[in-house]
């Protein structure tokens, strides 16, 4: 097997991992170290006289928020993403590195990481996990989200490292999530689980999603996702863009700059926008102010997006309906919070993106890019550091 570089057998080393045997899959031979002690495992594929020998080290590192399928040792990958990795060259060498085990990352040249999230759970890469893997060889950074957090902003500013995200990882089932609260909210199911709960026989009064309207924050991917969901329901749709444009299942885009003057004709708003300083506290005391006592709220963006103080107190005095939380300002949220009493809210640890598909999502937006890496072309889905999306 091609050994790499001296720091790659390092870091094997500190993990005391042997690469014992190999596995036959399709045309190549593919090493893998064994499964039954932590630790890192180095997978490629024999090269033939013909390939060039220029190793393309590769690295994977860190379990991706909402993957549900994660193992014990802090890896993810399936064989199969395996497989497709490695059989877009054989110049590939795959490093699978738990977040726990990082100990040095010199030798590394493309790094598959999460990094979406600005606080550290477990199985994430941390400060020092990154600073590690950011040295002169590192030319490609590809995330696992939309936004990415300070941790790798720091240093993609040094210019020589290339960001890619991976849009439409979560749209799915983000906007499904916004569909269930909404329709949950219009439907009163959080007060039927009550009265469940006490055996109490009550009719209550239903609301529909039809003809109602839906402000959405932020149109990107999932905010389009959101928007042809609630057409689906004959909802009127309205929405900020950055550039104001046409989007298609969206009756009308306007600037951030005129978000007071829409927020009082809308039923729902919903938040899908990155952290930026432009959307920083964007929904504050005058915004809830100028919504509808029956306006509902639903954030799956960012916490920063919306002024805490001022939501508690636009829930506690009943200024807007209610809410579905699925982003705060710090996570995991206290276990003292307010937020966690009302009545009137429902909070959602940030995993409104879960689903068993991520996994494949994540690899097929990889591929797609790495071979155009691979091939000398220019990448899709990169990054600006200074917007953080």
């Amino acid at each position: 097997m091609r050994s790499g570089c001296s720091s790659w057998k390092a870091m094997l080393k500190s993990c005391d991992v042997d690469i014992l045997r190999g596995l036959r899959i399709g045309a190549g031979v593919y090493h893998l170290a064994p499964r039954n002690r932590p630790g890192q495992a180095i997978y490629s594929r024999h090269m033939t006289a013909r390939e060039s020998t220029n190793t393309l080290n590769i690295a994977v590192s860190g379990i991706p928020r909402g993957y549900q399928f994660p193992r014990p040792d802090g890896t993810w990958l399936q064989e199969s993403h395996r497989k497709q990795i490695l059989d877009i060259s054989a110049r590939i060498q795959l490093l699978e590195v738990p977040a726990d085990r990082v100990t040095e990352g010199e030798g590394i040249e493309v790094l598959l990481a999460e990094g979406g999230n600005h606080v550290h759970y477990p199985g994430e890469l941390d400060r020092r996990d990154y600073e590690r893997f950011f040295t002169p060889s590192l030319k490609w950074v590809r995330i696992c989200s939309t936004g990415f957090s300070d941790n790798i902003t720091e240093r993609i500013v040094d210019g020589y490292v290339t960001l890619t995200n991976a849009p439409g990882l979560h749209t799915v089932p983000i906007a499904e999530s916004v569909l269930a609260a909404m329709l949950g909210h219009a439907k009163n199911l959080a007060q039927r689980k009550c009265d469940q709960r006490t055996h109490a026989w009550r009719r209550l009064d239903n609301d529909e999603l039809n003809d109602r309207t839906v402000l959405i924050v932020g149109l990107g991917n999932i905010g389009k996702a959101v928007a042809r969901f609630c057409k689906a329901f004959q909802m009127t749709v309205i929405g900020t863009k950055r550039r104001v444009a046409p989007v298609e299942n969206v009756d009308l885009v306007f600037a951030a700059e005129k978000l007071l003057e829409h927020l009082a004709t809308a039923d729902y708003i919903v938040i899908a926008a990155p952290h930026t300083p432009e959307t920083e506290n964007m929904l504050d005391a005058r915004a809830f102010a100028v919504m509808k006592p029956s306006a509902y709220l639903v954030n799956v963006g960012r916490g920063q997006v919306v002024e805490e103080g001022a939501l508690i107190t636009a829930l506690e005095e009943h200024r807007i309906a209610g809410a579905y939380l699925d982003a705060f300002n710090r996570e995991p949220l206290n276990a003292d919070h307010v937020l966690w009493n009302m009545g009137n809210v429902l909070v959602v640890p940030h995993d409104s993106h879960s689903s068993p598909h991520i996994g494949d999502r994540m690899v097929d937006i990889f591929c797609d890019n790495l071979r155009r890496y691979v091939a000398g072309q220019p990448l899709l889905n990169i990054c600006d550091p200074q917007r953080g999306y």
